[in-house]
């Protein structure tokens, strides 16, 4: 065979994980509850390039193993989540983006109940606020301590996301690498995929309120719903169990779980 694999540029595969959550936050709702918030786990680098910095769980792939594989590796290994379902993101190629060389990055996001699962110490939980203007994002992470981490990111004509921080010296209150972009671009993703309830119910137990279920919805999406609305739009994915909340200090509310559908 006449083919020298010496003649063609290799670069190196990594994997970075999209991790996110709803908890709750330090606030008072208006019956005295913490108010839910979105949040994404990151990790604080350790080496360099940008050692310090925070940046999404990942790593790079070893010959023995699929990307998938290195991508459920390092999460583990890296903030002690296990196995969760991973959704392909997409793949982030330029040159450039990586300063240690030419690094392609195979990108997943999932969404996990924070309550079930215990992580390292070195993985922390960040609020994300997403805040948009004439195509340009700016992601807002804050962490439990109150200090907060800024990025922008924009979109152009062919509606790729970037961050502009990967073209130029990154902010010291940024993020790693191109993570901000990729951050962004999994809760876009996120949002999208609400049109079905099924990842939102992977945020819930298996019997939940109406009002659990909306409140999901609000603080990935960032605003607040009409009652009916919601309730008439989810009513297909959801049904009655036959239990009522236990424990409340208000009118208790009905239970539901997530309906089965065939071919789902």
């Amino acid at each position: 065979m006449d083919y020298d694999i010496t003649k063609y540029d290799r670069p190196s595969v990594a994997a970075d994980i999209v991790v996110f959550t709803v908890r709750k936050s330090s606030s008072e709702s208006y019956r005295h509850l913490a108010k839910p918030v979105l949040s994404v786990l990151l990790i604080k680098r350790t080496e360099e390039p940008f050692e310090k910095m925070l940046s999404l769980p990942g790593g790079f792939c070893c010959r023995q193993e699929t990307i998938e594989e290195t991508a459920f590796r390092k999460l583990k290994e890296k903030t002690g989540v296990d196995c969760p379902p991973l959704s392909l993101l997409c793949n982030l190629s330029r040159y450039g983006r990586d300063p240690r060389g030419w690094i392609i990055s195979c990108c997943y996001w999932t969404v996990i109940d924070y309550t079930k699962t215990a992580i390292e110490k070195n993985a922390e939980w960040y609020e994300v606020l997403l805040k948009e203007s004439e195509g340009r994002h700016t992601l807002v992470l804050t962490g439990d301590d109150g200090r907060e981490y800024v990025s922008e990111v924009r979109i152009n004509n062919t509606n790729e996301l970037y961050n502009q921080s990967a073209e130029a010296e990154i902010p010291k209150n940024s993020l790693a690498f191109d993570h901000a972009e990729i951050i962004v671009n999994a809760l876009l993703k996120l949002r999208s995929s609400l049109e079905r309830p099924y990842a939102a119910f992977r945020l819930l137990p298996e019997k939940f309120t109406l009002t659990d279920l909306q409140q999901i919805y609000e603080a990935i999406l960032d605003k607040k719903l009409l009652m009916a609305n919601f309730r008439r739009k989810i009513a297909p994915y959801v049904e009655e169990t036959g239990d009522i909340e236990g424990g409340a200090g208000h009118r208790p509310s009905k239970l539901f779980t997530k309906k089965f559908i065939e071919n789902e």
